[in-house]
């Protein structure tokens, strides 16, 4: 009996040493990814509370969205937003037994690639049993963060999901276009568009030569008070410029394309994008940006039907 107390002693000295030996008093918790997006995106993203519920994990991956209000839970945990700095966030890890600090830190690795790093620490207790239960919670912790981090990773490597828009790199189809320009006091109306293209159309109509694409346009502000219009609609050969008419040879190049479902308002709103993804990116375009008409909006009323693409060169 003597035997079996004394071995019993051993065991329990050799736990106890154990872990104070292979746990520390202080247990430090991260979790890092690398997505392919620029640190600015990344920070517009995590700064936006009301962005969260759509890059959250799902419910089917054992994580479940909130309010951002009252915080996403994850893991048996909540965690909750508690302060935004300078490319990096303050978040609360709580569950019912205590809540924990954080840090969310954001960090430029290229202009297409950055790192977010999230960690905390856990205060592991005096006795072994504590050390023990805090080592068993750092690693669920981690796995919750790691499932955050993975999913905020792949939300943020999809351009679409940063900028609203989809965005695609390819080559101008169409290269021989007849233009025409015209100066208003006022902004191009959908009118003033339209009659430019019309009186293109018209000439080459006199000259035999079809329309082979879409017409496209521009919009240059020249100063306060007055704007010029150019308008262009490709052909399958050289014609006479007159007054009024010129042949323009444009080149494949490489462009951004964009192409957006609905009226002016989300026009609008795509070019607002598509220029923050030249912005974020350090992207020069250094030629002439343009909209091409793919409806004929003259033809269909529905404006939520219209398509249009947003053409801007880049090098």
């Amino acid at each position: 009996m003597k035997k079996i107390f004394l071995f019993l002693l051993l065991l329990l000295a050799l736990f106890t040493a154990g872990t104070y030996m292979l746990i520390p008093s202080v247990i430090s918790v991260s979790g890092a990814v690398v997505a392919k997006t620029t640190d600015i995106g990344t920070e517009r993203i995590l700064m936006n509370d009301s962005s969260w519920v759509h890059w959250w994990p799902a419910e089917k991956k054992g994580m479940q969205k909130a309010d951002p209000k009252t915080g996403f839970q994850g893991g048996g945990y909540l965690f909750r937003e508690t302060g935004k700095f300078y490319k990096s966030l303050s978040i609360s890890i709580g569950n019912e037994e205590h809540t924990l600090p954080s840090k969310l830190l954001i960090v430029p690795l290229a202009v297409d690639s950055t790192g977010i790093e999230w960690k905390c620490e856990l205060v592991t207790g005096n006795d072994p049993i504590s050390r023990v239960r805090r080592y068993q919670e750092a690693k669920r912790i981690k796995s919750a963060i790691d499932e955050v981090l993975g999913s905020l990773r792949d939300f943020l490597s999809t351009p679409e999901n940063v900028y609203g828009i989809n965005i695609e790199r390819n080559h101008l189809k169409d290269t021989l276009y007849v233009s025409s320009k015209t100066q208003l006091t006022v902004y191009p109306t959908q009118k003033d568009i339209y009659n430019l293209i019309g009186k293109i159309n018209i000439y080459l109509a006199k000259h035999n030569s079809p329309a082979t694409g879409s017409p496209i346009y521009n919009i240059t502000q020249t100063d306060q008070n007055h704007f010029q219009l150019m308008a262009a609609v490709p052909t399958n050969r050289m014609l006479p410029e007159t007054d009024g008419f010129a042949m323009k040879n444009m080149i494949k190049g490489s462009f951004i394309i964009t192409e957006v479902s609905g009226g002016e308002k989300q026009v609008s709103t795509a070019w607002r994008n598509l220029k923050q993804f030249f912005q974020d990116y350090r992207k020069t375009s250094m030629a002439m940006n343009f909209t091409m008409l793919v409806t004929d909006r003259t033809l269909q009323p529905d404006s939520s039907k219209w398509v249009t693409k947003l053409y801007m060169p880049v090098y």
